[in-house]
């Protein structure tokens, strides 16, 4: 998790520096909202498929007399009978592996993609257009 946080920390706010010096100043809300709308899809992608998985790894788990706690809480899970409690968590696992599957195979893809990318130079500070300044801005 350490690695994986790292990783996404230090890419996430170069992608968005990038989205955004690739676009017009007056796009700069759209680029942004569309790389954010972009991330947000493929975290529901991947939550879905999580789910999916879970759930169905948990339904094959499930034997008559046995029940699996509301909320899955750590404590829950691990006041569960020990063979519940491996079922659980084999469940669990077997739902995260094609998630990180799917995961690393957008991830080579996309690192190939970025060899396409146009390498611009970084802009300065946005500027107000000619003739259209107002409020504290023009008073400069």
């Amino acid at each position: 998790m350490l690695v994986l946080g790292l990783g996404l920390g230090m890419v996430m706010q170069v992608l968005i520096l990038a989205v955004q010096n690739a676009v017009e100043d007056r796009d700069l809300g759209v680029a942004t909202s569309g790389a954010t709308l972009f991330r947000s899809v493929g975290v529901a992608a991947f939550g879905a498929l999580f789910a999916a998985r879970l759930t169905r790894g948990l339904a094959a788990l499930m034997r008559p007399g046995a029940h699996l706690p509301a909320a899955a809480t750590p404590d829950a899970i691990a006041a569960l009978p020990p063979a519940l409690k491996a079922g659980y968590l084999d469940a669990f696992m077997a739902a995260l592996h094609p998630v990180f599957l799917a995961a690393a195979a957008i991830a080579v893809v996309a690192f190939a993609l970025t060899w396409l990318v146009e390498d611009l130079p970084l802009r300065g500070p946005m500027r107000e257009p000619v003739g259209e300044s107002s409020g504290p801005v023009a008073e400069r």
